[in-house]
């Protein structure tokens, strides 16, 4: 485990202190994401996709006024079909993903991006470097050379995990594997690999960049979206996964619970032992929440001594569950050793029937105040009105 943390802290250049197993688990795949950074990972990659796309479509359709002056006739025809072809790709690309988000997305992009290039390579290596480093002749067929090295050069513009770039690179380096063996006119294998191996260093340094660039958004979004004392996602943070978190439960018909905790009689704590204290029991408190919520569940600290929690795939039974269950844990003591308490209110998407994921808030919060003011130390679930249906003579 020392020699991982060591190599990571190589790698990454993130302290030995700040490798927690958690972290390192971050950097090796996107399974253990939050919400949060999964969605602003994608959509970094996706809008450095369309910048590239559109570079990319330009400096293809360019390329064909440099071939109409240093190719044959026959030769140019072909690659200038290329180059279009390649072009219009970029741009239904770049296009394409204009209002995607998610990280299934930005993956398919990188996908679909460096497949159109690799295709690219695959029709014009026969036609201009057949044999590699012999057809480097002159300016042109040096940059179609160099060609695979700057398809190689965009993964490291991306924030990779080390899955994903180990695939990727796995996947690039196969299939340049393919074109140089059936490009190649000739037995002799040593251009070809040559290239490759020249292709394989590029690649280590790229996925250098990338989970380097992995690693400091990992620590960037942490430190911009966790509260320091609850270790809970601020309330900014929160409200945008909320956001993610309702659309896609609106999209998929699927169950989305929220449960709005209030701490009873907090502000007595503070007044009557300080401020310091107080912090240490409200951090006592959101420590128990988040133990007894799952991984997929996510705590917010909504302001004070509010909290709120999101209970993706949770009905209301699922939701009131929970709570028994870190009420039965309980959420710490108070200085004088008495129990804390809190008054809580939960609310379910699909019978509440909202239109924003501030109204499902809005009705959990109004249930937590009913608790409340009926004695604290309580819970409520909302329940949609039954309609009132007039008596017919």
């Amino acid at each position: 485990m020392q020699f991982l943390r060591s190599l990571l802290k190589t790698v990454t250049g993130v302290s030995s202190d700040n490798l927690t197993i958690e972290r390192m688990g971050r950097l090796l795949t996107a399974s253990s994401h939050s919400p949060l950074l999964t969605r602003r990972r994608a959509l970094v990659i996706l809008s450095r996709i369309r910048l590239l796309s559109f570079a990319a479509a330009i400096l293809y359709l360019l390329g064909i006024f440099l071939d109409a002056l240093n190719f044959e006739e026959e030769i140019f025809n072909k690659l200038a079909i290329y180059r279009c072809t390649a072009a219009a790709m970029m741009l239904m690309l770049m296009f394409g993903i204009r209002k995607a988000d998610s990280l299934n997305s930005a993956h398919r992009a990188i996908f679909i991006f460096m497949g159109i290039n690799i295709v690219f390579q695959a029709f014009f290596q026969p036609l201009v470097l057949p044999d590699y480093f012999q057809s480097i002749t002159d300016l042109p067929t040096a940059g179609y050379a160099i060609y695979p090295f700057l398809i190689a050069a965009c993964l490291a513009i991306f924030p990779l995990s080390i899955k994903e770039i180990f695939l990727a690179v796995v996947l690039f380096l196969t299939a340049e594997l393919l074109i140089v063996t059936l490009a190649t006119t000739e037995l002799n294998p040593q251009p070809g690999l040559g290239v490759l191996i020249s292709l394989l260093s590029a690649c280590a340094l790229c996925s250098y960049s990338a989970i380097s660039q992995m690693s400091y958004m990992v620590s960037l979004v942490e430190q911009a979206s966790v509260d320091s004392l609850t270790n809970c996602y601020s309330r900014n943070s929160g409200e945008e996964i909320l956001d993610v978190q309702y659309r896609i439960a609106t999209r998929q018909q699927a169950y989305l619970s929220i449960v709005f905790l209030d701490i009873d009689d907090f502000k007595i704590i503070n007044d009557r032992y300080g401020h310091e204290t107080g912090d240490r029991v409200l951090s006592t408190a959101a420590s128990s929440i988040r133990h007894n919520l799952r991984d997929s569940d996510i705590s917010i600290r909504w302001g004070g001594e509010e909290f709120v929690m999101v209970l993706p795939h949770t009905d209301a039974d699922g939701a009131t569950r929970a709570v028994r269950r870190l009420r039965a844990s309980g959420l710490g003591n108070r200085p004088d050793g008495s129990p804390l308490t809190a008054s809580i209110g939960i609310a379910e998407l699909t019978s509440a029937q909202t239109t924003c994921w501030r109204d499902l808030v809005d009705l959990a919060d109004a249930e937590m105040y009913k608790a409340k003011t009926a004695g604290k130390n309580d819970f409520r679930v909302y329940q949609m009105p039954k309609p009132v249906t007039s008596k017919t003579a």
